[in-house]
């Protein structure tokens, strides 16, 4: 039997942000901006992916859900993607936020229901998160180990947060899908399943073929459909997901036209693997969409858990024997060269530093170099150097950090060994990309081995820190803090921590901590900028390219709205133009 969808009023839904104290919508307000609110909807639409799954439960750790799975299910929150760090509520109809934001209440929408008609309660959500506190990501625990849960009568769930206060961690509770409590009393839910699970979302998983295809339909009765922060989004009726073995072969199937759009993510690919008749006919379109926000940087990172790579200057010299032009004009300079960990943004540090970046700087400076506060990072000096002066100031360093040449190769004085880097990835590309930073090593005395494992194995060794160096992509945030504290905090630096880089150092931790915690926008931009320069001089990573672009190949007949400041999700906000 339908239920009936209820209309849900500006007035109903609440707001929350870190800056400022509104707390409802106001009247006037109708759809999130960035969005297209008259789009039409119907039709399916068809993509593809090579990342494989092995379980529909996204509260255990280690397992991998189908990427199409979160649309099933709905979130307290909705994030804007206008206002820095505002949220709406979804599931929530009512949101208080303690001043020291170590408090967060939320009252549900006695409107929200699952798939199956069943009210969305109280219940449900602390279920959620106990399970991901027990269960999840190796982060979602750390989290959720600092938080306890209450609930109060059918519909409130009350968060008491004893770390340091943070709106962060509203943000990540208040966007992970909620579970329903009953549908997992028949299931173990530490165990991996592949039975699609009870959502409340405006999709439902209608097919599950292991690793072939996924299908989600809308739901005819969902409880959401009215509601203003859906108008304009979710405007398909279906959307099917085909699993490919490899790139070429799901490339080769949107040519054939048994796809209807892909994001690519290879630059090469992106230049010469989509000629043919179907772009030429205008079938196929690419599209390049420039992002509003600081874009991604593309680095590898160092790790300090290896004494060997606890002083900079070996970093330093490690990171001078890359030649970033040479990758930009590898991928045919559709990237930037790298700079800012925030791209071209207003968190990005620029040239001398302020005086209130200075501030927030003084207490370290003995450990810090003094040119952090004449540039913003070492790129805006080595631009230009050429191979010879890199090279030469790389083996200066190694000098100075005491590692002598045996014939060909420097040894390392503690252990009598030669000199000896391990770059560990499960994505082989990445390993060919380093063959000329693997051959400029060997010109200092340095051997770089390249050890590529499949997904499973090397994700593995990567969480449990077997490397010198591995891949990282960073995205720039604004407001910052969430990808900061989960990379660079020194609560993430330990042997099970989420740090890849595994930094410990006070000043890194004291600049996350006013990015998490202060409502003074101003403020937390300060800190963002004192924080680039401090990860650009301390060579924590070798960045190797910027990306500012989002790439798309679709058919014609697709249509999007304005991108706003984050990533356009087909899935969620394109739609067949009729």
């Amino acid at each position: 039997m339908l239920l009936m969808k209820p209309a849900i009023a500006a007035a109903e839904i609440a707001r929350f942000s870190p800056f400022d104290t509104q707390r409802q919508v106001d009247a006037s307000f109708t759809h999130l901006a960035h969005v297209a609110p008259d789009a039409p909807q119907g039709g399916t639409l068809r993509t593809g992916s090579t990342v494989n799954f092995d379980s529909t439960n996204p509260m255990r750790f280690p397992g991998r859900s189908p990427n199409a799975l979160r649309y099933t299910f709905d979130t307290l929150l909705v994030p804007s993607d206008s206002e820095p760090g505002a949220f709406y509520g979804l599931l929530a109809k009512e949101i208080e936020v303690s001043e020291d934001f170590t408090s967060a209440r939320f009252v549900l929408n006695d409107k929200a229901y699952w798939h199956d008609g069943s009210a969305i309660t109280a219940r449900d959500v602390a279920f959620t998160f106990e399970t991901v506190r027990a269960h999840g990501l190796p982060f979602d625990r750390s989290l959720l180990g600092d938080i306890v849960i209450e609930t109060e009568g059918v519909d409130t769930i009350i968060f008491q947060y004893s770390g340091e206060g943070s709106w962060q961690w509203i943000s990540e509770l208040g966007q992970f899908p909620i579970q329903s409590s009953a549908y997992w009393q028949e299931l173990d839910p530490s165990e991996a399943t592949l039975t699609p699970p009870m959502g409340s979302g405006p999709y439902q998983m209608t097919r599950i073929a292991f690793n072939e295809q996924v299908i989600i339909q809308r739901v005819p009765d969902y409880w959401a459909a009215n509601h203003p922060l859906n108008r304009g989004r979710w405007n398909f009726d279906e959307i099917v997901v085909d699993y490919f073995f490899d790139n070429t072969a799901m490339i080769e199937a949107l040519k054939k036209g048994d796809l209807d759009v892909l994001r690519e993510w290879n630059a090469t690919s992106w230049r010469e693997r989509y000629a043919g008749p179907a772009l030429d006919a205008g079938q196929l379109v690419r599209t390049a969409v420039r992002r509003q926000d600081g874009g991604s940087l593309t680095t590898l990172v160092f790790n300090l858990r290896r004494s060997l790579l606890e002083d900079v200057r070996v970093r330093e010299a490690i990171a001078l024997a890359l030649d970033t032009q040479w990758y930009e004009e590898l991928h045919g300079s559709v990237f930037e060269l790298p700079g800012s960990f925030y791209g071209d943004s207003r968190l990005a540090a620029k040239g001398a530093a302020a005086a209130a970046e200075q501030a927030l700087l003084a207490p370290y400076m003995a450990d810090l170099p003094n040119e952090i506060l004449d540039h913003g990072g070492p790129d805006e000096i080595h631009t230009g150097l050429t191979e010879r002066q890199r090279l030469q100031r790389a083996n200066n360093l190694l000098d100075a950090a005491g590692f002598p040449f045996e014939g060909r190769y420097r040894i390392d004085p503690d252990t009598g060994e030669q000199l000896r880097l391990t770059y560990v990835t499960a994505h082989p590309t990445t390993a060919r990309q380093l063959a000329p930073f693997q051959d400029m090593l060997e010109r200092v005395g340095v051997t770089l081995e390249l050890s590529v494992h499949d997904y499973v194995s090397g994700r593995r060794l990567i969480l449990d820190h077997a490397y010198d160096l591995t891949w990282l992509k960073l995205s720039a945030n604004d407001p910052p803090g969430t990808t900061e504290q989960r990379f660079w905090h020194s609560s993430q630096s330990g042997d099970q921590g989420y740090g890849l880089a595994g930094l410990n150092h006070p000043a890194s931790d004291m600049l996350i901590e006013i990015m998490l915690g202060s409502r003074n926008e101003g403020e937390i931009v300060t800190a963002a900028r004192a924080f680039d320069r401090f990860l650009r001089w301390g060579h924590y990573t070798i960045p190797l390219w910027h990306e500012v672009e989002d790439w798309y190949v679709h058919a014609s007949g697709l249509g999007f709205p304005d991108p706003g400041r984050v990533r356009m999700d087909p899935a969620e906000r394109w739609f067949w133009i009729r």
